[in-house]
Formats: structure tokens, C-alpha cells, sequence
């Protein structure tokens, strides 16, 4: 190919800087930020959550029982000297009927490690931990703010539901946020659960050794 060398050289370097920045400009233009979202599976369902959300994904552990009965809270686990609560979604979000999950229902189901403000942390401190229980993790993935669209259906589940992510030939995935997955006052009310567990094995443990 032949070119013109009257041309400078430096002009297609300020075209390509200009270029830059007005793509710069665009992708930082209002609706055009970009949000990366972990996207994960309950049940049949797609959702999908902010990663400023979700500290990390880890395998679900053994886990310890609460010290009431209720079917969406199946226990909690040690983080390092943290009592941290585990909360099914699928029995949160309607898409399974609350059952007794044994060691052998968790080896493939992980856990969405995420930190909560206005839960109180036990021993630990790090602010309130709460770990979501979700049959799979798909993905993170980058999207424009202004490609969540709203959803005409009922939020439900404490109002965590605030719109859909279309994923091109895939099912669209339903963005959640932490702040519906807990009201505040479940907030205060799991802070309680678990300030009684601790005050519960305090009685049991000698010279402040950790119970197991």
C-alpha cells in the first residue's frame, strides 16, 4: 500500500489519541458506565449481583446450626473468629421447598462471601459477614448501567430485585442488590442470632478457647 510522505507522521497518533479520548469521553458518559457483576444460578433462574457486593466465592463448609428454625438460614461457619450466618436463596427466592441440607447437599453449591453494613460483627472485625448459598457461579461480567433494564414484575424477596440484564441468546440475568436480600431490621434481627449463639457457646468454652 502506497502512502503520501508529505503526510506526518504525527498525525494519525494525535487522530488515534483523539479517538481515544472521545471513546474515553463515551464509556464514562452518563449510562455508559461500566458495572461488573457476578452472575450466578439458583435453581433455573439467572441473577446476578454488583461485584462491590460480593467479597469472594468460596465452597460451602460444613456449617454449625442456628439456634432457631428457620428453613432460608441452614447454619453458619467460622471465618477466621467470625461466626458468619448462610442464607439458601433458593428457599429465599421461592425456587426450592426448605429442606435439612446434609454435608453432601453443599460439595457443588458455593458461597457468595459478602459484607453487610449495619449487621454487627461477633468476634471479628471486619463488619457483618453474610454468605449466600447458590447452586452455581457463572460468570463476571462487564455491562453498561444503562443495559439494566427495569422489570415489571414483582421484586419480591425483600425488594432485592432491581432489574434484568439481557445476555445476547442467553437467558437474562436478574440483578440483585444486598440491600433488599436483607432489610434492615433481618439485618438487626440475624446481628441477634448470632450475638445469642456467641453468648450461648461462651457458657460452654473455658479460658476463652474457641468452641468448635
Amino acid at each position: 500500500m502506497e502512502t503520501d510522505s508529505s503526510v506526518p507522521g504525527n498525525r494519525n497518533m494525535e487522530e488515534g489519541r483523539r479517538s481515544g479520548r472521545d471513546a474515553h469521553a463515551q464509556a464514562h458518559a452518563p449510562g455508559h458506565e461500566l458495572r461488573a457483576m457476578v452472575v450466578f444460578g439458583v435453581g433455573a433462574q439467572v441473577y446476578a449481583l454488583p461485584v462491590g457486593d460480593v467479597h469472594e466465592c468460596i465452597p460451602a463448609p460444613a456449617l454449625s446450626p442456628l439456634p432457631v428454625d428457620l428453613p432460608h438460614l441452614p447454619g453458619w461457619f467460622w471465618l477466621g473468629r467470625t461466626r458468619v450466618p448462610v442464607i439458601d436463596l433458593a428457599v429465599l427466592m421461592g425456587a426450592r421447598p426448605p429442606v435439612a441440607l446434609h454435608a453432601s447437599d453443599l460439595l457443588y453449591r458455593p458461597l457468595l462471601l459478602c459484607a453487610v453494613a449495619g449487621m454487627e460483627a461477633g468476634m471479628g472485625a471486619h463488619p457483618g459477614w453474610v454468605a449466600l448459598l447458590v447452586d452455581r457461579v457463572m460468570d463476571v461480567m462487564q455491562v453498561r448501567a444503562d443495559a439494566i433494564m427495569p422489570l415489571g414484575i414483582d421484586r419480591g424477596a425483600g425488594d432485592c430485585i432491581v432489574g434484568e440484564i439481557d445476555r445476547g441468546g442467553e437467558p437474562p440475568a436478574i440483578v440483585m442488590e444486598m440491600d433488599g436480600v436483607l432489610r434492615h431490621s433481618e439485618r438487626h434481627r440475624l446481628s441477634g442470632l448470632m450475638a445469642r449463639e456467641e453468648q450461648r457457646a461462651a457458657l460452654w468454652t473455658a479460658d476463652g478457647a474457641r468452641d468448635v
